[in-house]
């Protein structure tokens, strides 16, 4: 195209645009390289005067499209300027009635009516719609309707307009799904409400997955949504995908208890749905790692059926939790009563069989240790693949019984560091920086820099330190002595993590002790900062360190777990 016609079609210079065209007319048959005509350029860039001038010279332009299959009128609806498409649409219709009428072009086949909805331009929607509402019964190539496009966009005011027009207008969209479906996946529930009072049989379609509203409601967790839905139909409860899948299915597994809530509190039933695989939303809950729905599972009376409920291979929850290494989900099923822990699946396989160390009661092992037990999590990538090599072989067994050998050596030389740090650290509070008074009188024998805000911090610090090292080395002491080998790592993580503190508190302790006998030394300041930043330098790698081999939600289930077990051995002595 002319850079002078493009210009001018841009900018607007009517003036300059006429004297253009009146010493070559044929400069409007030019095209940029994506097919846009000047129509297209000056309906884009809004200024009305250009665009009257350039049809009214070239009529054909009005329908011509563009590589993208776009009409100077889809460019009309997208910019949403109301006075050029008024007028576009009043030559098209001059020209011929059906041009405008069938006027579905453009990208993906759009009709204008869907460019105008895209764009949320409420005031072209309506003209069209009273041109012509037909308009809205028009899907383009993806299924999508103008209702769909309003629902998806939270256009409510639109989606209204479209609604009043006919009450036959399409409300169908991508992937066999409806405008309802759009709506709540986008957590539009003014619209929810709308459609389902223009057609409340849209709770019941389904789209090529076979889910519907209420399925994508569940795995949202849009708990309204999902009680509104129930409220006017609970069959839809009932109703699978092609996966085979409910909708208390994809709650559990997302860990929406509110929801499994709502549905269980409309259809008590619900929860004895199984999917393809004979799995209930308590197996789904397991897999998913969703410990607060298992646990409300076990405290829910309705869903008690499915505590010790098989799937097709005869894995019962426990066997699940045990195989994915979900160690509190393990923990809160061995606690229930209800749950039968010696019985076997279609392997001969009770959960005690494929990990024997919760026979112990033990936590699995952190990151570190998971990382070393491969033949397990390998045979996890397909049902199929663990039906017959679920138990642990050897080699990894021998490798995880290596990696806590280790940590107990680790753990040794950490022990004489933590008494080391205790003898030091009750030898400097006996040692005062600064002496004591040894003058007659009442203040015989205390610090004489008892006053002095750094001695304050040395004492403050210094006591940090003892207490520190002394509970890591009881943690030690206690791990090796009282525990199994697999939980030792908590025991020993713990007591690294004290005894850095402990050192990091002895640090400063050390340099709070120099400031107090040497408080106008500036080389003192120097050397506290500089032995500062490489505290925070050692830090930094220990922590960095330490959260390669420790889980903070493993360390705090942990603890948690002896509380428990301490709880209830306290109450069977009662």
């Amino acid at each position: 195209m002319d850079p002078r016609l493009y210009r001018y079609a841009k900018s607007g210079d009517i003036c300059f645009l006429k004297q253009l065209l009146n010493d070559n007319p044929s400069l409007l048959y030019q095209l940029t390289p994506r097919k846009n005509t000047a129509l297209h350029i000056a309906v884009q860039f809004g200024d009305s005067n250009v665009v009257a001038e350039i049809y009214s010279r070239c009529r054909s332009l009005l329908t011509q499209q563009n590589l993208d299959g776009d009409t100077p009128l889809h460019v009309a609806a997208r910019v949403g300027c109301f006075s050029i498409f008024n007028d576009l649409v009043r030559e098209i219709l001059s020209m011929s009635q059906e041009d405008f009428r069938n006027e579905k072009d453009g990208m993906g086949k759009n009709t204008v009516l869907h460019e105008a909805v895209r764009n949320g331009h409420i005031k072209l929607v309506q003209f069209l719609l009273t041109m012509d509402p037909k308009l809205a019964s028009i899907e383009n190539d993806a299924g999508e309707s103008p209702k769909y496009l309003a629902a998806r966009g939270g256009m409510f005011e639109i989606l209204n307009q479209i609604l009043k027009s006919t009450a036959s207008s399409a409300h169908g969209g991508s992937d066999g799904r409806t405008a309802l479906h759009a709506a709540v996946v986008e957590k539009h529930f003014d619209i929810v409400e709308a459609l389902l009072r223009f057609k409340q049989q849209l709770i019941k379609e389904t789209g090529h997955q076979g889910r519907t509203p209420l399925f994508y409601a569940a795995s949202l967790g849009q708990h309204r949504t999902v009680k509104r839905l129930l409220e006017l139909d609970t069959s839809i409860a009932y109703v699978l995908d092609k996966e085979g899948h409910s909708p208390i299915h994809v709650a559990a597994s997302k860990g929406h208890s509110s929801v499994i809530r709502e549905i269980i509190r409309h259809c008590p039933d619900s929860g004895e749905i199984c999917d393809l695989y004979g799995q209930n939303a308590l197996h789904l809950a397991i897999i998913g790692g969703r410990a607060h729905v298992v646990r409300y599972i076990l405290e829910t009376p309705e869903l008690e059926c499915l505590i010790n409920q098989p799937d097709v291979i005869g894995n019962m929850p426990l066997h699940l939790a045990t195989i994915e290494r979900k160690t509190w989900m393990m923990y809160y099923l061995m606690w229930d009563g209800r749950v039968n822990q010696n019985s076997m699946n279609k392997c001969g396989q009770a959960a005690f069989d494929i990990d024997r160390s919760i026979k112990e009661s033990s936590i699995a092992s952190p990151r570190k240790l998971q990382n070393i037990i491969p033949d397990i999590w390998g045979h996890l990538g397909t049902r199929d693949s663990y039906l017959d090599n679920i138990k642990i072989s050897p080699r990894a067994e021998q490798e995880e019984a290596n990696a806590v050998q280790t940590y107990m050596q680790m753990g040794r030389t950490l022990l004489m560091v933590t008494t080391l740090i205790t003898t030091v650290t009750f030898a400097a509070a006996f040692t005062m920086p600064g002496g004591y008074n040894n003058d007659v009188g009442p203040d015989r024998g205390q610090a004489l820099l008892q006053s002095n805000n750094d001695f304050k911090w040395f004492i403050i610090t210094d006591s940090i330190a003892m207490t520190c090292s002394i509970i890591a080395s009881c943690l030690l002491f206690w791990g090796a002595v009282n525990s199994n080998k697999s939980s030792y790592v908590f025991y020993f993580t713990s007591a690294a993590a004290l005894t850095h503190i402990a050192l990091q508190s002895t640090k400063i302790a050390f340099e709070t002790g120099i400031k107090a006998v040497m408080p106008n030394q500036q080389f003192v300041k120097t050397l506290g900062n500089l032995v500062g930043a490489a505290s925070h330098v050692i830090t930094f790698m220990f922590l960095s360190q330490l959260v390669k081999m420790f889980s903070l939600p493993e360390a705090c289930r942990f603890f948690i777990s002896h509380l428990c077990k301490l709880r209830c051995k306290c109450k069977n002595k009662q």
